[in-house]
């Protein structure tokens, strides 16, 4: 009745899904935080250089804004970097750290395919401007691949540190 196969594959399944909803929960709510520190730090300068303070909906909006594309952009480009590289590597048997580079380059396949169909909606696209939006989107979104992955991946690095750790003192 209990097939022990289907019990470790439901097991892996939620645990993916487990983690991948935490790291993005992590990297939502650190760019949140972020520009919260960022909007202190621009009232600050405001009050000392008697500058205009702008308007109440300034921080709100920009909670709203920065949580739904920061959820956006985790879901369409940081969850599918992070999950092909761990499926890639996991295949190839390869190491757990071996997936950054990995990320990497499909967080710039993406970035890369984001920007031409973006400039080819747009008016006539060309090669500086399609160079030019490839750059700042990888640029921008390599931090926060940085913290998604980490997060993602810590337990799995955890699990393999113990097992190292297991293994060193059987000696």
């Amino acid at each position: 009745m209990n097939n022990p196969q289907a019990i470790r594959t439901a097991g892996r399944v939620g645990g993916f899904f487990t983690r991948h909803f935490l790291a993005l929960a992590v990297t939502v709510a650190s760019v949140l935080v972020i520009w919260t520190i960022v909007y202190i730090a621009l009232l600050l300068w405001a009050m000392f250089t008697d500058g205009g303070i702008g308007g109440p909906l300034a921080y709100p909006a920009g909670l709203v804004f920065f949580f739904v594309a920061t959820t956006v952009v985790g879901l369409a480009l940081l969850a599918p970097s992070t999950a092909l590289a761990e499926w890639f590597a996991r295949r190839r048997r390869w190491p757990i750290l071996a997936q950054i580079p990995l990320s990497v380059a499909v967080l710039a396949l993406l970035c890369l395919v984001v920007v031409s169909m973006a400039s080819a909606i747009g008016s006539t696209p060309t090669l500086h401007g399609v160079s030019v939006g490839f750059g700042v989107l990888f640029l921008a979104l390599l931090l926060p691949l940085g913290v998604y992955w980490w997060v993602a991946q810590s337990v799995p690095i955890l699990f393999s540190v113990i097992r190292w750790l297991r293994g060193f003192f059987r000696l």
